[in-house]
């Protein structure tokens, strides 16, 4: 399912303990959160400040995958990366 900064309703319902992502829980399912950088744009569209709030130091593309990783009922985040240190920095923001 698709999770991100711009796909909220998840993340909001899930705080709420409501919606698919408790449901899924609930039935013993796991949850692949996608598109969590939303086709890469998303990190273009986050600024340093929001990015402390999720979690100071993080890059905006690291606080992004860390605001799907992080959201209740997400077991796995399904990301694409064009390269070895875009994977690094995803696994250093979930770490």
């Amino acid at each position: 399912m698709p999770v991100s900064l711009v796909m909220m309703m998840p993340i909001v319902q899930a705080l709420h303990g409501r919606g698919p992502l408790p449901a899924a829980v609930d039935a013993g399912l796991r949850v692949m959160a996608s598109a969590p950088l939303h086709g890469g744009e998303l990190p273009g569209m986050v600024d340093q400040e929001l990015a402390d709030l999720i979690w100071p130091g993080l890059t905006p593309a690291q606080a992004c995958v860390l605001a799907v990783a992080s959201c209740p009922g997400v077991t796995d985040v399904l990301l694409a990366a064009s390269g070895a240190p875009h994977w690094r920095e995803a696994v250093d923001a979930v770490a």
